[in-house]
């Protein structure tokens, strides 16, 4: 008799789906989720079937959405998961020169000719911003982050009930555009890793595994070569096989 594969669910971001060359297509072996696919399949004897949902850009808030109003991820992807990882906080630590909103209202601009004029004007001024405000302000205000966060990790725990469950942290962002500087990856990282960890899911510090890949990123600065989604996968696996063995403690649903 065939086993039902064993399902892994990835929240994430671009860095799910892109290398140091570019985007990448589903299920390209070379990236994280999908070397953790076979790490994970390797440790258990058992089919994995791995579901990414993830595009360029997610902050916190797409990932709330996501997990709170998506009726295909929440009942469809999420409930009855065995394994959840959440890859989301890149985006919101990124140093940012102009508001959120700003960039968030560019292409509803009217007419083309002003869309395009204030897209370039903000995309060269963006890193002067950056090191003027010394990388203080983010993408996503550390308060609100937190807020949201807090609720995203809250609504995978009460979907995904006794899944495994791991937290992948920030990235950096030290491309031109981010003034080739990011401040206050630290500090927000900590932060983050305090709440997944108040949740009862394990935390992997991204940057600590992909620094060492540095020279080797995307020339944007932001995505990892092979070598990086090599080793995130291998500690994400770590976790995981741990929970799944019954070794470490798994998120446990919320009691109502």
């Amino acid at each position: 008799m065939v086993s039902q594969p064993f399902r892994l669910v990835v929240i994430g971001d671009s860095t799910s789906f892109t290398d140091d060359t570019g985007p990448k297509l589903p299920g390209d072996k070379a990236l994280y989720p999908s070397v953790l696919a076979a790490r994970l399949e390797a440790d258990l004897g058992r089919p994995v079937a791995v579901n990414v949902l993830a595009r360029a850009g997610t902050d916190v808030r797409e990932a709330w959405r996501l997990v709170a109003k998506d009726r295909h991820a929440q009942f469809e992807v999420l409930m009855g998961a065995d394994a959840v990882v959440l890859g989301i906080g890149s985006i919101d630590h990124a140093p940012a020169g102009v508001p959120a909103l700003v960039e968030t209202a560019i292409p509803y601009l009217r007419p083309e000719a002003v869309r395009r004029l204030v897209r370039k004007n903000v995309y060269r001024a963006h890193p002067y911003l950056v090191r003027a405000m010394g990388g203080r302000f983010t993408h996503t205000p550390p308060g609100e982050f937190a807020r949201m966060y807090d609720s995203v990790l809250f609504q995978v725990r009460s979907l995904a009930r006794d899944a495994a469950g791991v937290a992948l942290g920030p990235t950096s962002h030290r491309s031109r555009y981010y003034g080739k500087g990011h401040p206050m990856l630290r500090a927000r990282e900590e932060m983050q890793r305090e709440i997944a960890e108040r949740h009862g899911f394990p935390f992997v510090s991204a940057w600590d595994l992909v620094e060492p890949h540095a020279d080797a990123l995307n020339p944007d600065g932001i995505h990892w070569p092979h070598a990086a989604h090599q080793h995130v996968a291998e500690a994400l696996a770590g976790q995981l096989t741990a929970q799944l063995r019954g070794e470490r403690p798994r998120p446990q649903p919320p009691t109502f």
